[in-house]
């Protein structure tokens, strides 16, 4: 049986309405078509913006509020809802390109015992004021000099990830005491 696990793409917002909808759009136009997408609203305080954009989607998403606790209470309680077997982390300010799923999957595909593997890419970083798009390529990566990479360059971008399920089960949530870096506290 070919492997083709669910992916839940999670979004995590607050006062989102400036990229709220481009992001779930990138995330709905996955080529990928074993996903569910879930929408966390962290407490917004901008008289409903964010919630009006995120409930335009319909059915096409699940949307969740909740009160604002930071960016890993958002992540944790996805972690909660999530029906996927699989994790993929969108900034509400972020954009996926359209085979960002699939081409995941498929480099899963070709290991043995997949679900025991956190997949990142290279990414693109776009100033949205300058135009200016500064690829960010990740070289010679292998996973045991992998925490030496993060230490080091800092580079490795958690909306990159695709990441098991069962790992949170074995590493644990984000810490909600962490309202910065709970990326890099998780990948540690």
């Amino acid at each position: 049986m070919k492997f083709y696990p669910k992916v839940t793409i999670v979004i995590p917002v607050y006062n989102g309405s400036n990229f709220l909808a481009e992001a779930i759009e990138s995330a709905l136009n996955q080529t990928y078509d074993n996903l569910e997408i879930l929408v966390i609203n962290d407490g917004s305080d901008d008289d409903g913006k964010t919630e009006a954009i995120a409930q335009g989607f319909g059915d096409s998403i699940c949307y969740f509020s909740k009160e604002n606790g930071g960016v890993s209470t958002a992540l944790n309680m996805a972690i909660e809802k999530m029906s996927g077997d699989y994790l993929s982390w969108l900034s509400h300010d972020d954009l996926y390109s359209p085979d960002k799923v699939s081409k995941q999957v498929e480099a899963l595909q070709k290991l043995d015992q997949p679900s025991k593997y956190v997949v990142f890419s290279d990414y693109s970083l776009l100033n949205v004021d300058t135009n200016v798009d500064k690829r960010v390529y990740l070289k010679n990566i292998n996973p045991t000099g992998f925490r030496c990479r993060l230490l080091i360059n800092g580079d490795i971008h958690g909306c990159t990830m695709l990441i098991p399920r069962d790992a949170f089960r074995i590493c644990g949530y984000f810490n909600p005491e962490l309202k910065a870096t709970q990326d890099y506290d998780m990948w540690f």
